[in-house]
């Protein structure tokens, strides 16, 4: 019964939509615009870096307080159970009631159950994430080398068995999240950092985006908190 009620605590923090609430609360609903995902980095493409960093912050600390449910239910010694509620954290995040069981990436509340489960992993992912980010200057491919660097340094780093598992399962389940972005990346479309901030009109890849001197009227009265 324990086991259930943390499961169910947990999952139910990871499934809070911050990128929809704080886009909502701007007057922008997130899934329609930019690539429509409603993650950290399209809402600081669409909203720019503050609330984007709003919304990192927020899905990072919920990935967190899925180990933290777990210990504070269950006790420090329950291995297996901590580590299922880093998962369900993550899975609340992907596959959220409030959207219709529909979700994010996962990358962000997955480092914070890292961060939760073992803080040094956590720490060892992010250094990981930002290089990529710093080479590549694409999140989804700092993104991608994380998903598949996650249970590599997990393993490396002597972290249970247990966690290695969900260190497994996260790097899978993200990196299969991150397929459209592979596609486009194979095309030349993925947008890079430094782009200019996603359109209302534009499609996923940034495709028919109106021009940076005339934008259209559409784009100025969502994004109107940016002037």
């Amino acid at each position: 019964m324990l086991l259930a009620i943390a499961l169910f605590l947990s999952f139910l923090c990871g499934s809070i939509p911050f990128g929809v609430f704080i886009a909502r609360s701007r007057g922008v609903d997130i899934r329609s615009v930019g690539s429509g995902n409603i993650g950290a980095t399209n809402v600081w493409r669409v909203l720019g870096p503050k609330w984007g960093g709003v919304s990192f912050v927020l899905d990072v600390a919920k990935g967190v307080a899925g180990p933290v449910i777990g210990r504070a239910i269950l006790g420090e010694n329950a291995t297996v159970e901590i580590a299922l509620c880093g998962v369900a954290a993550v899975l609340g995040h992907t596959f959220s009631p409030f959207l219709g069981f529909k979700g994010g990436k996962g990358i962000a509340t997955s480092l914070g159950a890292m961060l939760g489960l073992m803080p040094l992993v956590g720490i060892s992912i992010a250094a990981v994430w930002t290089i990529s980010l710093a080479v590549s200057r694409m999140v989804s491919v700092a993104s991608v080398v994380s998903c598949v660097a996650l249970p590599i340094l997990a393993w490396v780093l002597g972290a249970p068995p247990p966690f290695v598992v969900v260190a497994v399962s996260m790097g899978v389940v993200a990196f299969l999240k991150h397929i459209p972005n592979l596609k486009r990346i194979a095309a030349g479309t993925e947008p890079k950092v430094g782009q200019k901030k996603a359109a209302p009109n534009e499609n996923a890849s940034g495709e028919n985006a109106p021009s940076e001197a005339a934008p259209n009227k559409i784009e100025t009265a969502l994004l109107n908190d940016e002037k």
